[in-house]
């Protein structure tokens, strides 16, 4: 079994390839002008505005309004610490003038004396 036979001798000849220039194609870029807008929308970006505009202002009012409320607080605080000290001093003064050593310095320099026979101790 002879196998020469089978292969063949193929050879393809190369053709030569020869190039087209191709032709510059000119994309013509059309400029479009702005698009008109129409009465809705003008009146929908108007009323857009103003509402952004209230709600800006309201904001700020707000934050003004909280502010000067803060203020009033820590002022109304200040006064109640202030009378809470007076209070405490004052309620100090009674409990110093109410003293029985001071109620009896008192006596002793009016020549009064105290008998503890008749001394009564009173509740309510």
């Amino acid at each position: 079994m002879a196998q020469n036979n089978l292969a063949r001798n193929l050879t393809d000849q190369p053709q030569p390839y020869v190039s087209t220039p191709d032709q510059a194609q000119v994309k013509r870029v059309s400029i479009s002008k702005a698009l008109k807008l129409s009465s809705f929308e003008k009146l929908l970006i108007v009323c857009g505005s103003a509402v952004l505009t209230v709600l800006m202002l309201v904001v700020v009012s707000s934050k003004i309004a909280l502010s000067n409320s803060q203020h009033e607080l820590q002022h109304l605080d200040n006064q109640i610490v202030t009378v809470r000290t007076s209070n405490t001093n004052l309620k100090q003064q009674i409990g110093e003038l109410q003293s029985s050593t001071r109620l009896d310095k008192i006596a002793h320099k009016s020549g009064m004396s105290l008998l503890n026979a008749n001394i009564r101790n009173v509740t309510k």
